[in-house]
């Protein structure tokens, strides 16, 4: 315990300018009072440094309601970052070291829980079978060590970098899994992005349904050219009804000499726009990071992964920053590109 507190001092003194400092530069501006105090006290019991991006002040849409009466609004929540979550652990005096390996169907692991021992061989240029989960080992000096083993199915969320890069996403939930049982007293309940599920959004109004049209058949309407015209030849000072009158389009019976309206001729269906849509979201030139400059189609798969990891992380830090707006939109073509990543590869390899 001693050596607990020992690591919690050298994170730094929580002084009120260093708390002020925090407020102005790394919550969102429209954080309430309770909540800014419950995230400074979540700084201080985990010990994770925000200034040190180490954690973040995260605004999150919810739905305070039910599905009938829905109730949207937004909460500040903290989250720590993986990176963060490590360095704390290096801070601790009993902490040894920490590993981690995703495991695929066939690879030759044994996971003894009881004894706090893995044993995994695998070769990695010749991997076989589907992704099944990852394990994390956490050791301690005098201590039991701490094995953690997660399935890929129930962790694997509906995002562009799990479909990208699962095997990177599961190692990481892993680790974060082992720190949370092997300390609890700093990291219990603490969860970072990578294990949050898809964030709800507030479902847009439905547009209003366009009026029904009346379909009249094409053969017993008149054309009204040759009506509008008479009625021009009408003196001034015809009624308003009679005016009214004549202005309205006039119906008769089919003629029994009427020949046929020839049936309309199906328009050709139009092409699928998803080669565009590759084309342009390809396009895009990365507009912050370390590929700056660069467009998405000469990034590789874990540079592109990369780079829309660190725009959320910008965004989590600064919401409310003028680029915000900016990053966003690069951040949406950048994931489209992922989505177009994951699907497109398939298609080509047939057509080769």
């Amino acid at each position: 315990m001693d050596g607990h507190n020992k690591a919690e001092s050298a994170s730094g003194q929580w002084s009120h300018e260093r708390v002020e400092l925090i407020k102005r530069t790394i919550c969102p501006k429209g954080i309430g009072e309770d909540e800014f105090a419950l995230f400074i006290e979540q700084c201080k019991r985990s010990g994770l440094d925000p200034l040190l991006k180490e954690a973040f002040c995260v605004a999150r849409r919810q739905n305070a309601g039910n599905r009938d009466k829905p109730n949207w609004v937004t909460r500040y929540e903290f989250q720590p970052s993986e990176a963060g979550m490590l360095a704390r652990a290096e801070r601790f005096p009993d902490f040894k070291g920490i590993q981690a390996s995703a495991v695929y169907a066939e690879d030759e692991i044994i996971v003894d829980q009881g004894k706090g021992e893995v044993v995994h061989r695998f070769n990695p240029a010749k991997r076989k079978g589907s992704l099944v989960g990852a394990w994390s080992r956490v050791v301690r000096d005098g201590k039991l060590p701490v094995v953690v083993w997660l399935d890929f199915a129930g962790y694997v969320q509906q995002t562009p970098l799990w479909a990208k890069i699962p095997t990177t996403m599961i190692e990481k939930c892993a680790r974060v899994a082992a720190l949370r049982k092997a300390y609890p007293e700093a990291f219990g309940g603490l969860y970072v992005r990578e294990e949050m599920p898809a964030e709800e959004f507030e479902p847009a109004a439905e547009p209003a349904p366009a009026p029904a049209l009346v379909e009249v058949p094409r053969e017993t309407v008149r054309e009204v050219e040759p009506v509008s015209q008479s009625v021009k030849a009408r003196p001034t000072s015809t009624s308003a009804k009679q005016s009214k009158q004549a202005k309205a389009p006039v119906v008769v019976k089919e003629a029994k000499e009427t020949a046929p309206a020839p049936e309309p001729v199906p328009a050709p269906e139009a092409p699928a726009p998803a080669p565009a849509k590759m084309k342009n979201s390809a396009a895009v030139v990365v507009a912050f990071g370390p590929h700056k400059g660069k467009t998405a189609s000469e990034l590789n798969d874990e540079e592109l992964a990369e780079t829309i990891d660190l725009a959320h992380e910008k965004l989590m830090e600064q919401p409310k920053a003028k680029w915000a707006r900016d990053v966003r939109e690069n951040l949406a073509a950048l994931e489209t590109e992922a989505e177009l990543r994951c699907s497109v590869p398939a298609v080509n390899g047939s057509a080769n």
